[in-house]
């Protein structure tokens, strides 16, 4: 008797890896690696995301897909990142495939023509593939140009309201400078400067934005505002989108809508009509790559 074919999804970003191994159609084990980009690919840091992904599944996948950021179907980053994941993972290239991480997660939620999806997590874009497969989009432009409203600007809104009232002689003391001080491990300049930069890319700025949330739970003002600020941000992007296709079913999903409560009640307001939605898109990926086994 042929035994059921176990298959890997991965959900790349720049806040963490999330990855479902399916059995013949059935969810065998879920989890969490480190950050993984295209751009993190080659890199130490991407080695060792790579690696502490396969040491972390309990079988080995007979085929895989991932979804990443920063990828194009059928580009050379693409070809590099299949490349990259198969060997990681022993498997033939043939049974690894790869697309961009707003493609993997717009067909989860619609299929084309379906709607816009709004997506906060690490970043932010509001995004829309038509029927013929073309795509529009606002936002997505990466921590260094944009992604207002995602986790990342949650995290860097924190730190700069800290800093400004460093910079005025203060010793922040409320929720949300607790909540900070409790992942930094203390408030003065040279940890959160080191806690800002010491590591490359935006996961440690991104990985403040659940203080923010927590902070606002409990009523803090600052963090409160933080969380208007990004569901303003988030609704622009939507509305930019909109305004090109015309009216569609509006979906928005991510990490970063799990902050805290008030951020998709404070979005809907902007938005009326807009569905909230978290799907697992590792196993969407996952099931993408069952599909394409022979």
């Amino acid at each position: 008797m042929t035994a059921a074919p176990i298959v890997l999804g991965l959900d790349a970003g720049g806040s963490g890896t999330g990855w479902t191994l399916l059995r013949g159609g059935a969810v065998l084990a879920r989890g969490q690696a480190p950050p993984l980009t295209a751009a993190l690919l080659g890199t130490p840091a991407g080695e060792a995301a790579l690696s502490a992904l396969a040491g972390a599944l309990p079988a080995p996948p007979g085929a895989a897909h991932a979804g990443l950021p920063g990828l194009q179907v059928g580009s050379p980053a693409a070809e590099t990142a299949r490349a990259a994941l198969a060997g990681a993972l022993g498997l033939p290239p043939a049974r690894v495939s790869v697309e961009g991480d707003l493609d993997l997660a717009y067909r989860a939620h619609f299929p084309p023509g379906g709607g816009v999806l709004l997506y906060a997590g690490t970043g932010s874009l509001a995004y829309h593939v038509t029927a013929t497969g073309e795509v529009v989009r606002a936002g997505g432009r990466g921590y260094r140009l944009g992604d207002d409203g995602g986790g990342f600007s949650l995290g860097r809104a924190a730190l700069r309201w800290l800093t400004d009232r460093l910079d005025a002689g203060e010793e922040p003391a409320s929720p949300l400078a607790a909540e900070v001080a409790s992942l930094t491990d203390g408030l003065d300049w040279p940890t959160l400067r080191a806690f800002a930069y010491g590591t490359p890319g935006a996961a440690a700025l991104a990985s403040l934005a659940p203080a923010v949330g927590r902070a606002a739970d409990v009523g803090d003002p600052v963090a409160r505002a933080l969380l208007a600020e990004a569901a303003h941000a988030l609704a622009d992007l939507a509305r930019r989108v909109l305004a090109r296709t015309g009216p569609l079913p509006l979906r928005a999903t991510g990490g970063a809508l799990r902050v805290s409560p008030l951020l998709p009640a404070m979005l809907m307001e902007h938005l009326p009509g807009l569905e909230v939605v978290w799907l697992d898109h590792a196993e969407a990926a996952a099931r993408r790559a069952l599909e394409a086994r022979p």
